[in-house]
Order: structure tokens, then sequence, then C-alpha cells
């Protein structure tokens, strides 16, 4: 059942960038989610399930997969972009697709490039390493959402005009 999990059923066994891979089908949940009118706090619950099932599931996943960090493990990557994806319910957000978009690019370069603290976080013993990275990226991803946000608002209204 672990495995299971820690797969995301099986997405983080694809050839190629599995990460990337559970960060895109957890922001294309979240599209119809923000249309559906389902409440921020929802998410929220739904990223905290995430990191809870990602600690049972992490339990076992170095000794399974062989790694300290497993490439095959991504229920990781689904919490995290779960976090950043948090920016679609702001004030800022005029448009959720484009929000999430933009989300989904902050959350995979933070989750890749690992800036501090991610970087450190990763060397926590267990699931906790295999966590903490991800969410620090999604917590970094929805920071840098904001701002962002702000000023491509900023640019749409000038290009508008009066």
């Amino acid at each position: 059942m672990s495995k299971l999990l820690g797969t995301c059923f099986g997405i983080g066994l694809l050839p190629g960038p599995a990460g990337t891979y559970a960060s895109a089908l957890a922001a294309a949940l979240l599209w119809p989610a923000r249309g559906l009118g389902a409440p921020w706090w929802a998410v929220a619950v739904a990223a905290a399930a995430a990191c809870a099932l990602s600690l049972y599931a992490g339990r076992n996943a170095q000794q399974v997969f062989g790694s300290k960090d497993p490439r095959p493990f991504v229920l990781d990557e689904v919490a995290g972009m779960l976090i950043a994806g948090l920016a679609a319910w702001t004030p800022w957000s005029l448009c959720p697709a484009t929000t999430l978009a933009g989300v989904f690019l902050w959350f995979r370069l933070t989750d890749v490039i690992k800036p501090p603290p991610v970087r450190q976080l990763e060397r926590l013993p267990g699931a906790w390493g295999i966590l903490m990275d991800d969410v620090a990226a999604g917590l970094l991803a929805l920071a840098l959402a904001i701002p962002s946000l702000v000023v491509w608002n900023g640019v749409e209204a000038w290009l508008r005009g009066p």
C-alpha cells in the first residue's frame, strides 16, 4: 500500500520526469476544484492529508526504492503543489488557470533548484527529508506567486489602458 500511495498509483513509475507529472496532475485537479467553488481551506486540508500520507508511505520508501529521496516517490510533489496552488484562491488570482500554470512553473523551479532552505530540509531523516523539501518548495512557490500575480495584473491593466 505504501508503494502504491508513494508513487501516486504508479505515476512515479512512468519514464521521464515523474515529479513533474505528479505536480501537473495536482495542478490539473486544482483547476476544476477552483472553478467548482471549492473553498481554500479544502485545498489546505487536502495538502495536509497529502503530507500525512507522504509521511506514512515514506516510512519505508528509502529501503524499498534504495535512495534517500527516491525518484518514484512523488506524493511529496503532490503535497508541495497543493500548497503552492493555494495562490489560485488569493484575491490577486483573476484567472485561476493562468495562476495555476504560473504556480506550477514556480513550484517546479524551486523544487529542482532547491534554494535555501529547501535543500537543507532534504537532509532531515527518513520520510521527513523526503517530504519537507517539497513542502518548503511549495511555500516558496506560493510566496513567489503572489507578487508575480500583482505585477501580472498591473501589466495587464496597463496594456488595456484607461
